[in-house]
């Protein structure tokens, strides 16, 4: 597998996962790219958000100490946010074809960005908001926000 660790949640009633393991796994692979971790989690949205997360990639800082203070490497994560049904009806073909590889060409460089870029927290995140989905980047100054 291209990932060490993976969970699945049950999307609630009415909610569903934008793309299955199988697509994440194809896309990774066409990439040249691992990750530490595949959750595939129920929707998240509180009442009265505007957005909603539907993926996100964090790139877990390198520098982190571990277990006595030892360095830890750095941790690629993909997480997918459940959506309304509806909205994977309408956004699956955009994110197969144009969000997906665009993540995933992003975790197979994240590894040779040096140690500089390393050395920080980045999130790689697109999100529905006003019917459209977007990216949205960060890095560790305003992840901590």
């Amino acid at each position: 597998m291209l990932w060490a660790d993976y969970d699945k949640s049950r999307p609630a009633p009415g909610d569903a996962h934008m793309i299955g393991r199988g697509q994440v796994e194809r896309a990774l692979r066409s990439a040249g790219a691992t990750i530490e971790s595949l959750s595939l989690g129920p929707r998240v949205n509180a009442q009265g958000d505007t957005e909603e997360m539907i993926f996100d990639l964090s790139w877990v800082d390198a520098g982190r100490s571990g277990h006595l203070g030892l360095a830890t490497q750095a941790r690629l994560l993909i997480r997918w946010n459940a959506a309304p049904a509806r909205l994977r009806a309408l956004f699956a073909p955009e994110v197969c074809e144009k969000w997906l590889p665009l993540a995933c060409a992003w975790a197979a460089a994240a590894p040779k960005r040096g140690n500089a870029w390393a050395a920080t927290d980045h999130r790689w995140m697109v999100v529905h908001r006003d019917g459209a989905l977007r990216l949205i980047e960060t890095d560790g100054a305003s992840i901590a926000k």
